[in-house]
């Protein structure tokens, strides 16, 4: 019974310690997405800059929450809630190592703005950044604590995003239609809007992990949804 007690015991402390890698690469990645919009709406490349440096500390936490859940598969043979624990918890750092590089592709597309005349529509990407940060911090709070009922909610209301996606792309379009001279800029603001929508989905992605973790559900490509209890 004291092995027995000694292995649960490593098991929690393992799985804690992923968890806590989790946020932490969670709080880096959503610093870089903000700094990355910040030196857009500011023209600053300085912060455009820290987003992309600052992407190397969340690839090596990605392989430091890898290595812990394949050492404690290997040496535990984890069942039932803590193997979807190890599971759930490599495919969200998965989730935020993308999150991550979309934040880089954002700062290196807003350095390039930085070179050009201003552009108005840039401001109207804020919003659309607000969703998206929203959704991700949201995301990350329900596999964090275990909320179903907000990983739940996340995943039915990924709407908001993707209608100001896209009307932000109608309004761009129609601008480049009656002035091309800054045809360019127009489609790099599209492409960095569209950045900002797959950080949604990514954060869609998490609150997935969340819900499989909580209910053994899988509920991707049009899996049923459990209900929150």
């Amino acid at each position: 019974m004291p092995e027995q007690r000694h292995i649960l015991s490593a098991v929690e402390e393992s799985l804690g310690r992923m968890n806590g890698l989790i946020v932490q690469m969670a709080s880096i990645a959503e610093n870089n997405l903000a700094n990355a919009i910040r030196g857009l709406l500011e023209r600053n490349d300085d912060l455009c800059n820290c987003a992309i440096a600052d992407d190397a500390e969340v690839d090596a936490l990605e392989k430091k929450i890898d290595g812990e859940g394949h050492a404690l598969i290997l040496r535990f043979s984890p069942m039932a809630r803590d193997l979807r624990r190890v599971i759930s918890s490599m495919k969200a750092s998965t989730a935020l190592e993308r999150v991550s590089d979309h934040a880089i592709s954002i700062a290196r597309r807003a350095r390039l703005l930085n070179t050009r005349e201003p552009v108005i529509e840039t401001g109207l990407i804020r919003p659309i950044y607000e969703l998206a940060a929203s959704q991700l911090k949201l995301a990350v709070d329900a596999f964090h604590h275990g909320d179903l009922a907000l990983a739940l909610r996340i995943v039915q209301n990924d709407d908001p995003l993707d209608i100001a996606h896209y009307e932000f792309i109608d309004h761009l379009t129609e601008t480049i239609a009656k002035n091309g001279a800054q045809a360019a800029d127009y489609v790099a603001l599209i492409f960095i809007t569209r950045l900002l929508e797959r950080i949604g989905d990514q954060a869609v992605n998490i609150a997935e992990d969340a819900i499989y973790l909580l209910t053994a559900t899988d509920i991707r490509h049009g899996g049923e949804l459990p209900l929150a209890t």
